[in-house]
C-alpha cells in the first residue's frame, strides 16, 4: 500500500501550519505594543486632568437665596403723630402683617404692626410690614399693588434710603373728607405697607416713614 500523502492535502496542511506560527508571532509582537499604546494614552489623560500649574480659586459670593437681615424700628412719633396702643386702630395692621408674612421666604428679622393716631384724628398712620427673604422684589411690589383696591393714581413713589421700590396710590372715598393713601415697598429683606389717612395726599411722606422704620 502507498502511504504517501498526495501533494494536494499536504499543501494546505503546511500552509495552515505555517499561518498558525505567523499569527502567534505577530501577537506576541503586538502584545508590548498594544501595552504600550495603552500605558501613553493614560499619561496623557493624566496630563489633561492634573495641569502642571494651578487654576486660580474664584472668589466666593453670596448666596443669592441669603436675605439681608433688616430690623424694625417702632418710635414713639411718626412724623409728629404719636403711637397708639389701643386695639382699633391696630386691627388693620396686623392684618397687613399677617398677610404679608406670607409674602416672604426665610422669616429674617421679624414683623411689624403699629398705628399713629394723632389727638382729634385728623392724621392716621398705620403700618404693616415683614422681614424676610424676597427673590423678586419688583413682582412682589405688583402684588402688593393689586391687593390695594379702590386705588387711583397708583404710580412708582420713592422707598426712602433703606432702598428697594415702592408705589402709592390715593382714595377719596374711603372716608371723607380724609384721603386715604396707601404706599408699598418691597426689597430683597423685606415687604411693608404705610397707611396715611389724612385731609390730603400723603406720598410724599412715604420715604421719611420708611427712614423711621429702617435707619
Amino acid at each position: 500500500m502507498d502511504l504517501t500523502m498526495p501533494t494536494a492535502i499536504v499543501g494546505p496542511i503546511i500552509d495552515r501550519k505555517e499561518l498558525m506560527s505567523a499569527s502567534a508571532a505577530h501577537r506576541s509582537v503586538a502584545a508590548p505594543v498594544g501595552l504600550a499604546a495603552l500605558l501613553g494614552g493614560a499619561l496623557i489623560l493624566a496630563g489633561c486632568t492634573s495641569p502642571s500649574t494651578p487654576t486660580e480659586t474664584p472668589a466666593t459670593k453670596p448666596s443669592a437665596s441669603v436675605a439681608p437681615v433688616v430690623r424694625f424700628v417702632v418710635p414713639a412719633e411718626m412724623n409728629g403723630v404719636p403711637r397708639s396702643t389701643d386695639d382699633k386702630w391696630l386691627k388693620i395692621p396686623k392684618s397687613e402683617e399677617t398677610a404679608l408674612k406670607r409674602d416672604v421666604l426665610s422669616p429674617t428679622g421679624g414683623s411689624l404692626a403699629a398705628a399713629y393716631v394723632a389727638p382729634d384724628h385728623s392724621e392716621v398712620i398705620e403700618i404693616g410690614a415683614a422681614a424676610g427673604r424676597v427673590v423678586n422684589p419688583a413682582w412682589t411690589l405688583r402684588q402688593l399693588q393689586s391687593g390695594s383696591l379702590g386705588q387711583e393714581d397708583v404710580r412708582p413713589a420713592d422707598p426712602g434710603t433703606a432702598g428697594g421700590v415702592g408705589s402709592c396710590g390715593v382714595s377719596r372715598d374711603y372716608n371723607p373728607p380724609l384721603v386715604l393713601t396707601v404706599c408699598v415697598w418691597a426689597e430683597p429683606g423685606s415687604v411693608g405697607s404705610v397707611r396715611f389717612m389724612a385731609l390730603k395726599d400723603r406720598r410724599d411722606k412715604f420715604a421719611k416713614v420708611r427712614a423711621q422704620l429702617q435707619p
